[in-house]
């Protein structure tokens, strides 16, 4: 055997790494899911297509239907992926906090934070788009229903750990705070001064102070 021969023979194979069809599958969703979220937020709900997102994702749109047979399909998974990320991010911020009233405090900035994010303002623009599509109508109220039930499982974790319990006032608000915040980040959108929003913003967290106040003396 020669010399060319043996190094041939010496050389080691390099071992490709196989992933399973479901790393498989589970790569090309989130490809289509982050996708979707560019065009959302780039492009709105009406321009976006399943043919935009797999030319933004890189994938063909035969694949993209593989996975999400119609545009709604799609738009509930953006949904809820968003929530989720959302969520996670929120509590990074609030349990960062120390336990008690600076962990209370911290949900209104973690929440206004998370509101700023082009995920949140692609949820915001799915919310709004479901006004003229019926299915999307149709469907999307239980995203919602698990958006608004994971925001209020942290906050009672939170609040019941300072002696909150009234449920009621806790949920009225997370109602005020959510509608106040979506209004401020479409004014995001169209305004030309920040420090405006942001003074509407420091007044929201005067009224946080206030209402944490009020809980506090009906405990004592």
């Amino acid at each position: 055997m020669n010399s060319s021969s043996k190094s041939a023979v010496a050389q080691p194979r390099t071992a490709r790494v196989r992933r399973s069809q479901a790393e498989r599958r589970e790569e090309t969703s989130g490809r289509a899911i982050d996708a979707a979220i560019t065009c959302l937020y780039r492009d709105g709900y009406s321009a976006t297509t399943t043919i935009s997102v797999a030319k933004e994702a890189g994938i063909s749109r035969g694949a993209l239907l593989h996975h999400f047979p119609t545009k709604v399909d799609l738009i509930l998974a953006v949904a809820l992926e968003v929530v989720r990320r959302s969520q996670e991010k929120r509590r990074r911020i609030i349990m960062a906090e120390p336990r008690g009233l600076p962990r209370f405090a911290a949900i209104t900035d973690a929440s206004w934070i998370t509101q700023q994010d082009p995920e949140a303002m692609t949820l915001l623009e799915i919310l709004m788009a479901s006004r003229g599509d019926a299915e999307l109508a149709r469907r999307l109220p239980a995203v919602v229903e698990t958006l608004e039930s994971w925001q209020f499982q942290g906050l009672m974790e939170v609040a019941e750990d300072i002696g909150f319990n009234d449920r009621a006032q806790l949920e009225a608000m997370t109602m005020l705070h959510q509608a106040a915040m979506r209004g401020l980040s479409i004014e995001l959108l169209f305004a030309k001064d920040r420090q405006r929003i942001d003074a509407a913003f420091e007044l929201l967290r005067w009224y946080k102070q206030l209402f944490t106040e009020r809980l506090l003396d009906a405990m004592r």
